[in-house]
């Protein structure tokens, strides 16, 4: 209900009180209605002639200012309140036209606060008739006399001064709607990202879990009939795979409810991510899968592996999960080669290897890999990007496929 009132007053110009103006408008109006009851005073005191009654003089005049209460929600309700208010006390025979500086006040609402494209025209017809009441009988007013042409004057400044303060808010809120749009946006950006931050880890995660249970659940089978120990040890392997993987994937789907890993059991497994401590562990995993791996790891004298951010230690892992995991689907190697060493450059940058000796034409990962964003090659290429780095991938010429990653030491 709240919503749909403020988008109603925004389409007619107005908008609805709030508590703080609802006390700015009483205390405008009492004012105002203060000060116009003293004018009523002066006006029957010191008028010349005979004054009828004062009995309806200040009641009139207090019913005008009343009216100015709407003045923000209702001002067209307002200003013709307003001027019925001092066309009575006119038409009722008193001396001059106090009531008439509450006019200037309706002005002004209606130009603020009125409808859209009427709002300057309802002024206008306010300030007419401002100065046409007083022409009128019984207390007639020269048509030509200052008193009856300056108050028009006076009501359309008032006018002029509520179209300008009707701008400023326009733009105020013009303002604060396209900062409004801004953050959103920048909102969506980094859900976004996020959502492909999360596909990522889920995609390096199960891939290379599943490329590890295919491979040794293949094994096991092929074996078990004559090797029973070498099934078993395959076996076992799957079962470490699939037990590295379920905190990792459980942390992933922690984030996609927005539980940030703390599940409703509290028994979730609270391991940090995994860094360049567990690359071992990885080429291990692949060792155990039929591949031959080396791991090289030459991060320079100035600097150990530890003291790596860990955006970077996570990063590096996953190019290697990814790139040894699509060695294990894809390629028909034997062998492969993990290297990390340090540029020797200003900056400094790691530079991250994975070759493999596989056949020509068999080495590089399928096209379901590279197609969809996140997945494969894509995936690594981007993984370097967001931490300012690059990514390099192909065939050699003597055969088999080189990965080369370079990420900055300082993430950006």
């Amino acid at each position: 209900m709240e919503h749909t009132a403020t988008a109603a007053g925004r389409r007619t110009g107005a908008e609805p009180p709030s508590g703080g103006d609802r006390r700015g408008d009483v205390l405008l109006a009492a004012g105002a209605g203060a000060f116009a009851c003293l004018g009523v005073w002066t006006e029957i005191h010191f008028a010349a002639g005979p004054v009828p009654p004062q009995g309806w003089a200040y009641p009139l005049t207090l019913a005008a200012a009343a009216a100015l209460l709407w003045r923000r929600s209702r001002p067209l309700a307002a200003a013709l309140g307003c001027l019925l208010g001092c066309a009575g006390y006119h038409a009722a025979g008193y001396p001059g036209f106090a009531p008439g500086v509450l006019l200037f006040v309706a002005c002004y609402a209606l130009a603020a606060y009125g409808p859209d494209r009427a709002g300057a025209v309802s002024a206008a017809l306010l300030a007419f008739c401002g100065w046409l009441v007083p022409a009128l009988p019984p207390q007639q007013l020269p048509w030509y006399s200052l008193s009856l042409t300056m108050p028009p004057l006076g009501m359309a400044a008032s006018a002029a001064l509520g179209a300008s303060a009707r701008r400023r808010r326009t733009e105020h809120e013009e303002r604060l709607r396209q900062t409004a749009a801004a953050a959103e946006e920048r909102t969506g950006r980094r859900l976004a990202e996020e959502r492909l931050r999360i596909a990522r880890e889920l995609h390096d995660v199960l891939a290379h879990t599943i490329s590890v249970v295919l491979v040794q659940s293949g094994l096991a089978l092929d074996v078990l009939d004559d090797s029973p120990g070498q099934a078993r040890a395959a076996m076992l392997t799957v079962r470490g795979a699939a037990r590295q993987a379920m905190p990792e994937l459980r942390a992933a789907l922690d984030l996609l409810r927005g539980t940030g890993g703390d599940s409703a059991g509290g028994g979730a497994d609270r391991r940090p991510q995994p860094g360049l401590d567990q690359l071992a562990e990885l080429v291990e995993q692949s060792r155990r899968s039929g591949l031959e791996v080396e791991l090289l790891l030459d991060p320079g004298p100035d600097r150990e592996l530890r003291e790596l951010p860990a955006v970077v230690q996570l990063t590096v892992y996953r190019i290697v999960q990814e790139s040894l995991t699509n060695v294990l689907r894809h390629a028909s190697a034997s062998r492969a080669t993990v290297a990390l060493r340090r540029e020797d450059t200003a900056d400094g940058a790691l530079v991250v290897e994975v070759a493999n000796d596989s056949p020509v034409g068999a080495a590089a990962p399928g096209p379901g890999d590279v197609a969809r964003p996140g997945f494969g090659l894509v995936g690594i290429r981007e993984r370097a990007e967001a931490l300012g780095g690059s990514a390099q991938a192909g065939p050699l010429p003597s055969g088999g496929f080189r990965v080369t990653v370079r990420l900055p030491l300082e993430t950006p």
